[in-house]
């Protein structure tokens, strides 16, 4: 939402700084909600490893996010295309994500000796 919010908010500059704090906030959320998606989801064996591969798309979204920025604004006419195209991929990994489903965390068998 505060994707689309960029793409469609012109100004005044206080109400683009409103969307950049509040952009903060949910990040800083998204940040609290992944290590309790991944507990809930797989568990607490292996926290670090699941968190990394959790992770490292995104980590790797963000590194490349101002190049990609850079070299796709101009042929979409400018930075707010550039947030709509954002917003769009946003909804449809959302749609997306529904549709997945969540397996039991494995439980470490027991074998009576």
């Amino acid at each position: 939402m505060t994707t689309a919010a960029f793409a469609t908010v012109p100004g005044p500059y206080g109400l683009l700084i409103a969307v950049s704090v509040l952009a903060g906030v949910v990040r800083g959320n998204l940040t609290l909600l992944q290590a309790t998606a991944i507990t809930d989801r797989w568990g607490t064996t292996h926290y670090g490893r699941l968190s990394g591969i959790l992770s490292a798309p995104a980590q790797t979204a963000s590194a490349l996010a101002p190049f990609a920025a850079a070299l796709l604004a101009p042929p979409l006419g400018g930075t707010p295309a550039l947030f709509a195209l954002l917003a769009a991929l946003g909804l449809i990994a959302a749609i997306v994500a529904l549709g997945t489903t969540v397996r039991a965390p494995s439980r470490p068998s027991q074998s009576h000796n």
